[in-house]
């Protein structure tokens, strides 16, 4: 007679966590979990879209040249190109809801530092910290929200999470125009005022401030302790996520007085261990290699390509769209020039001294321009998602690609007023198909390098973003033809890049 091992009988007994979480039910734990998510990505994006309006309404103070500008607009930017790849890394070793924690309210206290900065420069770097630490968001916001949901739900919920950028892209310039609507300036010490412009950071880290003290009564993501082998705390989270789900601990869901969890599949290797050195950085790029080795080392690099253009040409303009439409917004209409022409005329005026009176004007239009912006990326996203089945990811792509194209030519040619807005929407509204792009990198490489594969197209993509604002500073002055036609020539190699991809059209 064969005797069975109680460790056996256990561990047979042992359940799926996804499993235990169908029992569960959808409930307060996720729908909470997505609001917290959609305030964290609110503070992390407008972080960044807000500075193509603060460098507009602190220019009076800052008096920065072009250049300048555009290194203001890329510094949050450059901290998170620095950070995310890292850490995502980090997020495994020590848990995506510490990392998100850290990330969140280092970030707000560095933004409200940044209300009494008078330095642009120490200004500039204090942003970029600010994006190192948003670099902890972006690399673990994705993966704990999606393991607080069953497989079926993941991909609808990153998807609802991923709305709250075209929200963001509303509530910037909508708060924006509220803020800097009155004229005040109030004394504070030596030659400091504080003026309307600086609440703009306010503004930026409140849903932040608010997310991330909801996010203190959350666990950590059960799934990730799994991994981590400290089952304990995973079936104590599991058993909060069901308390705060139902009001009953999860063995009155089960039915059963103990129950054990399957362990889930171990971490390649813990980057934290052992990181002497250049032990840490090491072992990032040895796990990172294999993305450029056969058989899919071709595809992932055409992958980069594309999506740095995306980011090169979509994210670039739309940080500095408010700046355009500001200088343009003067010539009326009517106006038969064109959008260089009109900049090209707006550089020749003066600009106005330190001894002169200055009110940090920004025009209406630009407020509302940028509002059209986010509300066609609301828009666009419906109609992306009903054409996506129907038409499938690669035609969807080629579309976006091709339209953009157009626009970036047209742009060179006309000058009626709302047809150049449209224009701006079309090309801009580019960013929409990155997540398009992301989702095909998915099927473009092996499962356990597909984390891998997106944080770095990821990371390069806002290295893009940092390239295309600095050289769109530079260039926009003196060669604002040529810019649009740079622009336009990267979004080319996109589209020959995305033809050559082995995307499958169906989803």
């Amino acid at each position: 007679m064969q005797h069975l091992n109680t460790d056996d009988n256990f561990a047979r007994d042992a359940l799926e966590y996804d499993e235990i979480l169908e029992k569960i039910g959808y409930g307060k734990t996720q729908w909470i979990l997505l609001i917290v998510s959609g305030l964290l990505t609110i503070t992390s994006v407008a972080a960044q879209q807000s500075m193509g309006i603060v460098v507009l309404a602190s220019d009076c103070e800052f008096q920065p040249s072009q250049a300048e500008k555009g290194v203001m607009m890329a510094a949050c930017v450059a901290g998170i190109f620095l950070s995310t790849y890292i850490w995502g890394y980090v997020s495994d070793a020590i848990g995506r809801r510490t990392v998100l924690l850290y990330g969140i309210f280092v970030c707000i206290g560095l933004q409200f530092i940044l209300m009494f900065v008078t330095s642009v420069w120490l200004f500039n770097i204090i942003n970029l910290i600010a994006g190192i630490s948003l670099g902890g968001v972006s690399g673990g916001l994705y993966p704990y929200l999606s393991e607080f949901n069953i497989p079926r739900h993941r991909a609808v919920t990153i998807n609802y999470s991923t709305m709250f950028v075209s929200l963001t892209a509303i509530y910037v310039p909508a708060v924006s125009w509220l803020i800097l609507s009155s004229d005040w300036s109030i004394h504070l010490l030596g030659d400091f005022y504080f003026r309307p412009w600086r609440l703009i950071m306010l503004a930026n880290l409140l849903p932040g401030l608010i997310g991330g003290l909801i996010l203190l009564i959350y666990p950590e993501s059960p799934k990730l302790l799994l991994a981590l082998n400290k089952e304990t705390e995973a079936m104590e989270a599991v058993d909060w996520i069901s308390k705060f789900n139902r009001g009953w601990p999860v063995t009155r869901i089960l039915n059963r007085n103990e129950f054990s969890l399957k362990p889930e599949v171990e971490m390649d290797e813990n980057i934290l261990a052992n990181a002497k050195g250049c032990n840490f950085l090491l072992n990032i790029a040895r796990a990172t290699r294999p993305l450029f080795h056969k058989p899919h080392g071709c595809n992932f690099i055409l992958c980069i390509v594309a999506v740095f253009g995306m980011f090169f040409s979509s994210n670039g303009m739309q940080l500095w769209f408010p700046e355009i439409v500001n200088r343009t917004s003067g010539a009326g209409s009517n106006s038969s020039m064109t959008v260089c022409e009109i900049l090209d005329n707006s550089y020749l005026q003066p600009k106005p001294n330190a001894t002169m009176m200055c009110s940090d004007t920004i025009s209406t239009k630009t407020y509302v321009d940028n509002m059209i912006v986010g509300a066609a990326f609301l828009i666009g996203f419906s109609i992306q998602g009903t054409l996506l089945n129907p038409l499938g990811r690669k035609n969807v792509l080629m579309a976006g690609l091709t339209l953009s194209i157009l626009s970036g030519i047209l742009l060179h040619i006309l000058s009626n007023t709302t047809a150049v807005l449209i224009l701006f929407c079309l090309y801009i509204l580019l960013g929409l198909t990155i997540s398009i792009m992301l989702g095909a990198i998915v099927d473009l490489v092996p499962t356990h390098l597909r984390g891998k594969a997106v944080s770095l197209c990821m990371t390069l993509g806002r290295f893009g973003i940092i390239a295309a604002t600095n050289l769109i500073g530079v260039m926009l002055q003196p060669y604002c033809n040529s810019t649009f036609a740079l622009l336009t020539f990267i979004l080319i190699v996109c589209i020959v890049t995305v033809y050559r991809l082995p995307i499958k059209n169906s989803t």
